[in-house]
């Protein structure tokens, strides 16, 4: 009698432990869009000086920035997509690495395959570990990719925070050599 109700009690718990799911905690992703609209914000409401340097070819100029200025001048950090969100996050794989050294994690999130054609080809965020409560993100690097007609243009954009940010565009045109302009924005 005993036997007959052992088999019952164990197809209920083997089938109770086959449907429960193990949950494993993922940190959510940390947008780098928001972050840099942020900034924009603290720097819109500051007294910071805000100069610019512009580097095409072999020349730079370097003048002071208005303001109000300074939304245009990072319009290529604007106008990313927003890789932390549902809709991307999915398309890109995650790579965590600690840096005792620097004392630095870095989380870098490049495409996944079958989706090499992406906009945004790398993105890097450098969290600082010396305060392991506040976990501040030091820079952001996107490396990035638009094609327009006849030419590619690669972005690389850096972003130092509550320092300065700079926009590396090299122009690559068939039967051409590259072009690469350089924006610094700078403030104190």
């Amino acid at each position: 009698m005993k036997n007959y109700l052992i088999v019952p009690l164990f197809t209920v718990i083997s089938l109770v432990a086959c449907k429960q799911k193990k949950e494993t905690k993922e940190d959510p992703p940390i947008s780098a869009l928001s972050i840099i609209k942020g900034q924009l914000n603290h720097l819109d409401t500051s007294l910071y000086q805000l100069t610019k340097i512009e580097t095409k070819g072999n020349s730079t100029d370097t003048t002071s920035l208005k303001r109000e200025e300074i939304t245009k001048h990072a319009g290529p950090f604007l106008s990313l997509p927003e890789i932390a969100n549902g809709k991307y996050h999915d398309q890109y794989d995650e790579e965590r690495l600690i840096d005792a050294q620097q004392q630095t994690l870095n989380i870098t999130s490049t495409p996944k395959p079958g989706n090499e054609n992406a906009e945004i080809q790398k993105q890097i965020l450098v969290i600082d570990l010396t305060d392991i409560s506040n976990g501040k993100v030091q820079s952001i690097y996107i490396d990035r990719f638009l094609s327009s007609g006849d030419s590619t243009i690669q972005q690389k954009l850096f972003w130092q925070i509550d320092r300065y940010f700079s926009i590396t565009d090299i122009i690559q045109k068939d039967n051409q050599p590259d072009k690469t302009h350089r924006t610094t924005v700078a403030w104190q």
